[in-house]
Formats: C-alpha cells, structure tokens, sequence
C-alpha cells in the first residue's frame, strides 16, 4: 500500500506531496478554496476553479499553481495524479494517486459531499486500495433530512419572515454556503442581497465559471422589502446588520442536527444545509470506493474508525489514539425536536410528498413547473406517471358535498382509533387550530406510528376502496388502519388526496408546461384524458414524440 504519513498534517512520502496541511509547504494538494485547508505554499496542486478562487481570495502567484482538469491524469516522480470532483464546494477535488510501480492506489477525499450540489460538480468515485476521508459527521446521529426538505424548511423561514414584515438573513460561509443559498432564491425568483464578502465570492466564482449564478448585488446596510439578506456568520456582530431593525436570521449549518443548535448560534432559526457527507454519506463513499485500509481525519474520526472496525473494516484515524481497549457505545439519535421521530419509509409515496411539499412552499410558477417536470421524468414507470399527473391535475374532481369525499368526522374518529393515540391531545390541538388539516398534521407528528413503504397504484387502490365505501365504521377504520402504516409526511398527503385538496398552487397551464418539458408531447390532449373520472390510470405517456409508451392496465379510481 501507499505509505501515508501524520505530521501535523497527511504525508505522502513517496510522492513528497502533502494533502490539505495547515502549514505552508513545498509542495501540497489543496482540496478546495477554503482557509482552512489552505497555506502558502511553494507549490500548490487544485482545480482549475480551485485555483481560480485561490487567486483571487488569497492573491497567491498563479507560477506557485499546478492547475489540474478533473479526470486527467498526470504522472510525475513514479505516480499517477488524478483530480475527482468532491461535491462540497465549486471546485473541490479529491485526489486518486496510483504507484505506478505496482498499482497501490490511494483516494483522499478532502471534504466531500455525495448529495447534488447547485453550484458544487457531482462528486465522481474511483476505487482504492486506501481511503483518507473526512469524518465532520462521523457519528450515526448525523442523518440529514432530504434535499426537498431542506430547500422547503428554508424558503418557508424566508416567506414567514416577509410575511411578519421582517428581512429574512441566511447565515452562511461567503464561498459555499452563500452561493448555494444564492442559487436557491434565484431559482424561486426571490431577489437576494449579498454582504460585501459573500458578494465578492461570489463574483469570484462567477469568474471561475460557476454556472447558475446571478450578478450579486451588495448589501450596503439598506434592504427593501422582500429582499433576502445572505451574510457570513460573523456579519451578525458588525455594524452593517446591525442597522436592520427588523430581521429574523437563520445559520446554514449541518450542525442544525443537534439539540438547541439555534441558542449556541444566537440565531432564530437552524437550517441543516451542509456541504459535508453525512454519515449516510460517509457509509456510500466507503462502499463506492471498496477499500482495504481506510484512514480517518477531521470530526469523529475516532468514533467514526471505531464503528467501521466494528463492522469488520481495517479503519484507522489517520492522526492515532484509537482506543482498542474501549467497546465503542452507539451515540444517541439525534433529537431536533420533541415530536415522535418514525423513521421514514424510502417508497414512490414519500417522493410524491416530497414533491408536493416543494411545490406548495413556493411561489415561483417556475420553479413549480420545473419541480413537477423534474419529478415527472424521474419516474421509471408508465403507471406512476400516469396516477402523478392525474393527482396533480386534480381529477376525479369531486363535489364538496359527494359522499366519496374525505369529512371532518370521518378523519378525527380515524385519528383518534390509531393504537396509542391520546384523545387528550388531539383536543388541545383542535382548540389551538379549526383546521382539520393542520390538525391531523400536528397529532400525527406526536403519534407512535408504524411506517411502511407503499408504491403510487397501491395508493391508489386504496383511496378507490374508500371512496367505494359508504360513510360508515368501515370507512373510518380503513383510514385508520392506513394512517398507522405511513409516516406522517405520506399520511397528509393520503389525507389530501381523500379531501380532494393537494394546496399546491397550480393550475392547468402550469401543469400543461410542466407536462411537455418533462416528455416532450402535447399535453393539452394528455391531460385532456384526465377530465373524465376514472381514466387517469388508462392514460399513456409517451416517452418521446414518436414512441410512446404502452398505456398501464389499471382500474377506475
């Protein structure tokens, strides 16, 4: 194996090549732009965009870089160099180095994130005899929610604040975090103001040849209403916010997932947006990259190599004091809330909640028809497409009277037969809040469920028993019994599909665009198939406009 050398900072010998050191060196791989992994150096291999923004963030010479395009490999002193994308910032790297003597391979990941990034490349794997990863989130507590769920959380804290006629300010790193929060609010349309550092990075990124990024406009003390303000963290003790009266700040930050995260900040809000793997995450990078000998650094890295041990890995924190002699105890989930936690059921159902949460929570037209699109072409099966379309569209519509819909009696005597709910507590929250929506929401949030994984056409199947069913204990208990088995995210939105209210904000021209960018058809004749109750599982959608797929056998709904 390559021999990887701690000395107060990764060594590889061999090479004569430090990875990331805190001191300056004569020669290092720098992962990405961040000070924190970044020294002057005499000679600094990165990215093309890592140098780029090494330039004009630090002012380091361009003669002390070695500029490198992902993928391309370059030999130097008996070793094969090559830069993957890391996914954690634009232009971070990890570094796969082959011996070219015997093949050793070794993959040092940087800081890296396996989920999609709007302003970060995708990251890129390669196998590896040895893997050096970064553990920031090395424990099992750290488990992000969903990226949906995340750009939601955040948008509906930027629209409450607009709503309290407060400025909503993002608190985040000027290179990374502000420009993928930056990138957010432009894909919703919403207009966004940069404090002077963020805007200068993000400047500098645009220079690089970052896409997807809008000219920054400066905060210059003054934001007027409906503007969001991006800042760094350390903004909030200078002078320049201090002069808004009114605002409500919430800090982009992986470390969201711990308990009173928002009091430490001094912010009102957390918000779990990181550019770090999570340890999900760090889980797929290890079985992406199949190592043999796996080395930790950063975080729990100790814990992190501990747990791996246990799971009969040869794992090691890079920088020693692994203690053999102590059976490492499972941390704690993490608790970000006093609510139930259920774990959720990865199924067909939860990305269609997912969908339709992303779609009520924003305003941009736009975005909802991209959101609808994205999600439509995502789906594998004619049948799911077909079941999507015709839930969106809203068809069978059924009159507020019908017998066939969802009533206010029917859902809370359904609530109230799940095991183990308490009748005490759905009475305060039914004081606190008429809605029965909102209702069921809250109560189902604090009940002990038992979630399971259900595809669309079961769903479906479901909602045309209990429409078949008259007004009755039958029905009542249908619904319980339903309610018990998903999570409380799906079981909103079975209990939106039963009362015929979806709330997304949508209407047929929006869906009709969304419809013909996702298959590129007609779609006023597609969803003219859907005006006709019960024939929105016949409809086909075609996956192009000279074959189209053949229509699903399904029953009246």
């Amino acid at each position: 194996m390559i021999e990887v050398r701690y000395e107060h900072g990764l060594y590889l010998p061999e090479a004569g090549l430090w990875l990331d050191p805190p001191a300056a060196k004569a020669r290092a791989f720098v992962s990405h732009a961040h000070a924190d992994h970044f020294a002057r150096h005499e000679s600094v291999l990165c990215s093309e965009v890592t140098g780029s923004l090494l330039r004009s963030r630090f002012r380091i010479a361009a003669g002390r870089l070695e500029p490198s395009s992902y993928h391309v490999p370059v030999t130097r002193d008996g070793f094969r160099f090559r830069l993957l994308p890391a996914g954690h910032i634009a232009g971070s790297a990890m570094l796969h180095v082959t011996r070219l003597s015997d093949n050793a391979t070794l993959l040092y990941t940087g800081d890296f994130k396996v989920r999609r990034s709007r302003t970060a490349e995708e990251i890129g794997f390669l196998s590896a005899d040895t893997l050096i990863m970064e553990t920031t989130f090395g424990l099992p507590g750290y488990e992000l929610p969903s990226p949906m769920e995340v750009d939601g959380g955040i948008l509906r804290f930027v629209h409450d604040a607009f709503a309290d006629g407060e400025t909503p300010v993002l608190l985040g790193y000027s290179l990374g975090k502000a420009q993928e929060a930056l990138a957010l609010l432009a894909e919703h349309e919403i207009p966004a103001l940069l404090h002077p550092a963020a805007a200068e990075m993000t400047r500098a990124c645009i220079e690089a040849g970052v896409p997807g990024l809008p000219e920054p406009v400066e905060f210059d003390g003054h934001a007027p209403a409906g503007h969001v303000l991006i800042a760094p963290p350390h903004a909030t003790r200078t002078n320049l916010l201090r002069g808004l009266k009114a605002k409500r700040t919430a800090m982009l930050s992986g470390w969201a997932l711990q308990p009173g995260a928002k009091f430490r900040y001094r912010v009102d809000a957390m918000m779990p947006l990181s550019d770090h793997a999570d340890h999900p995450g760090l889980l797929e990078c290890i079985q992406r990259v199949k190592p043999k000998r796996i080395l930790t650094v950063h975080g729990y890295a100790r814990e992190f190599a501990a747990e791996l041990r246990s799971r009969g890995f040869d794992a090691w924190c890079a920088a020693g004091g692994d203690q053999l002699e102590l059976p490492m105890q499972a941390p704690p989930r993490r608790q970000v809330s006093t609510r139930v936690r259920q774990q959720r059921a990865l199924c067909p159902l939860a990305d269609f909640s997912d969908l339709c949460k992303l779609v009520a929570e924003t305003g941009s037209r736009v975005a909802k028809s991209r959101f609808i699109a994205d999600h439509l072409s995502s789906l594998a099966s004619d049948e799911d497409r077909a079941i999507t379309i015709a839930w969106l569209a809203g068809f069978p519509a059924l009159d507020r009277k019908s017998p066939a819909r969802l009533d206010a009696a029917t859902l809370k005597h359904a609530l109230l037969d799940i095991p183990g709910a308490g009748e005490e507590r759905f009475r305060s929250i039914h004081h606190a809040t008429r809605d029965p929506l909102r209702v069921a929401r809250l109560f189902l949030n604090e009940t002990t469920l038992q979630p399971q994984a259900i595809d669309l056409p079961t769903t479906r199947a479901f909602i045309a028993r209990f429409r078949e069913s008259p007004p009755s204990i039958e029905r009542t208990s249908l619904l319980t019994e339903r309610l018990g088995k998903l999570h409380p995210a799906e079981g909103e939105t079975i209990i939106r599909l039963l009362a015929g209210d979806l709330g997304l904000g949508i209407d047929h021209d929006l869906l009709a665009q969304a419809v013909k960018t996702a298959f590129k058809t007609d779609a006023e004749k597609l969803l003219a198939v859907f005006q006709t109750p019960g024939h929105e599982s016949r409809a086909s959608i075609p996956t192009s406009d000279h074959h189209p797929a053949p229509a699903p056998e399904a029953s009246d709904s």
